[in-house]
């Protein structure tokens, strides 16, 4: 049925005032909040010695964008799905680097007893910590060698050693460096048994990671298990499907499924976060 011309013009007149919105006031404020992201996650990056700038990360992310809404749009033919494809570079890229972040701390702390063992034996020799340290540098591997340049480069820079140890401790904020740096901190004023300190430290610190380790391959089966009863309802209702066509109409149309649906997940989550729970004891 057609549009006479008064009900034309309010319509004419609704579609300009919803452009003009998303022109001046929505567009501006997604534009903002999104170079702003492009910001935040170029500086957080910059903390882990990888220099990206805010231009390159938005124009990575615009381009994923662009490129896995086009391929929704042509496999679905869903203008929702290609939205939400479109917007999942954008909100995931907070996520992709805490990854990084966290997996390049994980490295870091497992190269913390080479480096103890590599200053003992060149402060053993009869180098300060400061030489000792500077000439530990080339030899670390990728990670840690970052980080200990950077505690070189305060050091030289003015900083006393002790003090850019205790800044580094801040940063990377762990249970391990608080192991190595607090009582290295007490020792170096007080002129205490540095060799002795760095090499109780390192055994200490093989300790806990064997511990880790030990602990991670006896909570295999745990882990095995939560992913299994992740996986197992939707698998279960996938089959049930296959031999039953109406399965998933009846559950998703009906209150009492969308009710059993809901209960069913609510229990999923927190027997997933009861598990995630018991599995997070540390050593």
């Amino acid at each position: 049925m057609g549009l006479t011309l008064p009900e034309a013009g309010i319509f004419v007149a609704g579609a300009a005032l919803i452009a003009r919105f998303f022109l001046r006031d929505a567009l501006p404020h997604a534009r903002t909040r999104f170079l702003s992201a492009a910001s935040r996650h170029s500086e957080e990056l910059r903390e882990e010695f990888v220099l990206l700038p805010p231009a390159r990360i938005a124009a990575v992310l615009l381009v994923s964008a662009t490129v896995l809404a086009g391929a929704a749009l042509a496999a679905t033919r869903s203008v929702a799905a290609a939205a939400g494809s479109g917007a999942a570079p954008v909100l995931f890229a907070g996520l992709l680097v805490r990854w990084y972040r966290n997996r390049r701390k994980r490295s870091i702390l497992s190269q913390l007893p080479s480096l103890l063992d590599l200053l003992s034996g060149h402060v053993r020799a009869g180098h300060s910590l400061s030489e000792s340290l500077a000439e530990t540098v080339p030899l670390l591997p990728p990670g840690i060698r970052e980080e200990m340049a950077w505690v070189l480069q305060q050091n030289r820079l003015g900083t006393p050693l002790a003090e850019a140890l205790a800044h580094w401790d801040e940063r990377i904020r762990s249970e391990e460096t608080s192991l190595f740096v607090r009582p290295l901190r007490a020792a170096i004023p007080g002129g205490g048994n540095i060799v002795d300190l760095l090499d109780r430290t390192r055994d200490i610190l093989r300790i806990r990671m064997r511990t880790t380790e030990k602990l991670r391959s006896m909570t295999a089966q745990a882990r095995l298990q939560a992913l299994v009863l992740t996986l197992l309802p939707p698998a279960f209702a996938v089959a049930i499907s296959k031999v039953d066509p109406g399965f998933f109409p009846n559950l998703t149309g009906t209150p009492q499924g969308k009710t059993i649906m809901a209960v069913a997940f609510l229990l999923q989550v927190l027997g997933w976060i009861s598990i995630r729970k018991i599995l997070s004891v540390r050593p």
